[in-house]
């Protein structure tokens, strides 16, 4: 009945009140205005070559901030999500390149060490009782060391059997890889939405007591968290490489920022228990507009960062004063 009544008062209210109101209302205006401000300082921004440059980094970038979205809806994190990527492609490219293996077989070989990895990240955390955070982080260590020193840093070609993947069109100006991205924010919208074990992820990250009371097995959602999260991990790896058209054992060094700035910007709370498909989407696409946006505008490179992390911190900054206004406009 409650309930009922919120959406009754809910719909009752002005359109743009309503808008206000819901938690990707942030990124959407962010996005807008992003596009009028490149688009008038810079000629190219919309040309059909950028967007379809601007769609398959978003897209990658969808891929990285998917490995740890699954994990912040429960209230961790994973830092080791880079070290996943490097050493589960470098599998992929050790065994076509110095063994012949098909392509197939090989991305398969990938994925499985992706979710062995997620296993033993996940045993350990409930197990050990240890933080996420240490755990994960001494993982991205031992999974880049073991990628480096196998490779010696030296990188794989990767066949036109998976090049064709990162640089496919879809009519004159979409990447392949963009509609790759939206169905995997459909699916992710379908699992936490419609299923069983969405909504237990969802009730872990809004109380794991309450879960635990409830009858939820919280230390299988935590270990097929980190699974998903490492199998996400690897899927964005791949999909670099298909792009680049190599495999590099520095793959993903910079993966935790960029994984956590989407999220952010998305809407994701940090503290967990909540999900925006349509905030995380346009998280993505934010974070590639306003890289590529700085380049266009011959931005030094150098303070690159600078923005991103401001960029982060307006965002947090926003969600933080929308959400204790829409409080008080209940």
């Amino acid at each position: 009945m409650k309930k009922n009544h919120e959406t009754d008062a809910l719909n009752a209210m002005p359109l743009w009140k309503r808008f206000f109101m819901q938690s990707y209302s942030s990124a959407i205006t962010a996005i807008v205005v992003l596009i009028a401000i490149f688009a008038i300082t810079t000629s190219s921004f919309l040309t059909p070559y950028n967007i379809f440059n601007l769609s398959r980094t978003a897209a990658i970038y969808g891929f990285i901030g998917g490995s740890q979205l699954i994990l912040m809806v429960i209230g961790d994190m994973n830092l080791g999500i880079g070290g996943v990527g490097a050493l589960t492609t470098v599998v992929m490219g050790a065994l076509m390149t110095n063994l012949g293996v098909p392509t197939l077989p090989a991305v398969l070989a990938c994925l499985a060490t992706a979710a062995l990895c997620g296993l033993i990240i996940g045993l350990m955390v409930v197990k050990l009782r240890l933080n996420p955070w240490i755990i994960t982080l001494a993982m991205s260590f031992v999974f880049n060391g073991l990628a480096i020193g196998y490779t010696h840093g030296y990188p794989y070609s990767v066949p036109n059997s998976l090049t064709w993947i990162g640089r496919t069109k879809i009519g004159s100006s979409f990447s392949f890889l963009a509609i790759l991205m939206l169905v995997f924010v459909v699916a992710l919208f379908i699992m936490f939405r419609h299923t069983r074990f969405g909504r237990n992820i969802l009730a872990v990250g809004g109380n794991r007591t309450a879960a635990r009371l409830s009858g939820i097995n919280v230390d299988g959602i935590i270990i097929a968290c980190n699974i998903l999260s490492c199998l996400f991990a690897s899927v964005a790896a791949i999909l670099w490489a298909c792009r680049t058209g190599t495999v590099s054992p520095n793959t993903g060094s910079d993966w935790m920022m960029y994984s956590i700035a989407v999220c952010a910007i998305g809407g994701i709370p940090l503290n967990g228990g909540s999900f925006t498909a349509l905030g995380f989407y346009c998280g993505s696409w934010i974070l590639t507009m306003v890289r590529n946006g700085l380049t266009m505008m011959n931005v030094d490179v150098y303070y690159e960062q600078v923005f991103l992390g401001l960029i982060i911190l307006v965002a947090v900054s926003i969600e933080s004063i929308r959400l204790r206004i829409a409080e008080k406009m209940r």
